[in-house]
């Protein structure tokens, strides 16, 4: 009777020390999925969140508050010594220069330069400008315009595009954000 007692005691012993391996593994795998999860949520914020732009460095490049460089992805300006370099520049400037704004990533997020490749929006919303065309159009620079009382959102990236100060330049990606209809 003692040795069956003594034989149910260890196989009882090893049936919990399967189960408690078992949790510990269930356990494991949750919290590295749940760790894992949340950074990618941290990450999403980030790229969401507003962000001021600090310097422009050309046409299609600058450098926010941390000091991170972003290009603008599926966008080509004219480099330095180019035609339209300082046309280019300064339009994105007028665009975005010390104004808060919010990023979104594609399937490539760098270039060979190991610079952000992002879409940049920035929300514009109407101004004291004086009106220069039909609908009221407000001018904010000599190159941007919006009407007055209104607040959208401005994808940089396509503007640029749109208004001749650069090309569409295909990365790894399908710029169909940037594309026009």
């Amino acid at each position: 009777m003692k040795r069956n007692t003594e034989a149910f005691k260890k196989e009882n012993l090893a049936i919990l020390a399967i189960l408690i391996i078992i949790f510990l593994i269930t356990l494991g795998i949750y919290l590295f999925f749940t760790s894992i999860s949340m950074i990618k949520e941290e990450n999403s914020q980030d790229e969401s969140s507003i962000i001021t732009v600090t310097r422009i460095i050309d046409g299609d490049t600058f450098e926010i508050s941390s000091g991170e460089k972003i290009r603008l992805l599926c966008v080509d300006t004219p480099e330095e010594n180019q035609e339209g370099y300082e046309e280019a520049k300064q339009f994105l400037s007028d665009l975005i220069l010390n104004k808060q704004v919010r990023f979104e990533s594609d399937k490539q997020d760098k270039d060979n330069y190991r610079i952000l490749l992002r879409y940049v929006y920035v929300n514009q919303s109407g101004s004291s400008c004086t009106s220069t065309q039909e609908n009221n159009p407000q001018v904010l620079s000599a190159n941007v315009c919006l009407s007055i009382g209104t607040s959208s959102e401005i994808l940089v990236n396509k503007e640029m595009i749109d208004k001749s100060y650069g090309k569409l330049f295909e990365y790894d990606n399908t710029c169909e954000k940037v594309k026009n209809d």
